[in-house]
């Protein structure tokens, strides 16, 4: 059901934030949309995806939040929504829909928001 993800984090300047982990931190890009998502790869294992912040559509850089943890689902969202849901899971809200991806966020046991993502080609 899972087939990978991310640690995506909201950034106040997009530019600002690709170059900081581009040429600072030497990360491979390895994908770019516009000024909407970046992912470097951090290692083996480790990818680091970057989101332009807009709150309050989004929550705000530097806050709460703003690193998460994503999880790729693998197949489509409602398929993860009801095989979760039969694990006593629950979704937190609506599922959000953006034009590259799906999301829904499910909690833990400790409460930590957990973001599950249908990413779409």
């Amino acid at each position: 059901m899972i087939k990978g993800g991310v640690a995506s984090i909201y950034v106040s300047d997009f530019n600002r934030a690709v170059a900081f982990y581009r040429d600072v931190l030497c990360l491979e890009m390895r994908v770019r949309i516009d000024s909407d998502w970046a992912e470097f790869v951090a290692g083996p294992g480790l990818v680091i995806g970057l989101h332009m912040a807009r709150p309050p559509e989004t929550v705000a850089a530097g806050s709460q939040g703003a690193i998460n943890v994503e999880l790729h689902v693998s197949g489509t969202m409602e398929e993860a929504i009801t095989t979760l849901s039969t694990r006593g899971c629950t979704i937190e809200g609506d599922v959000l829909n953006y034009e590259h991806v799906r999301i829904a966020i499910v909690r833990d046991p400790d409460g930590n928001a957990v973001t599950l993502a249908e990413v779409l080609s």
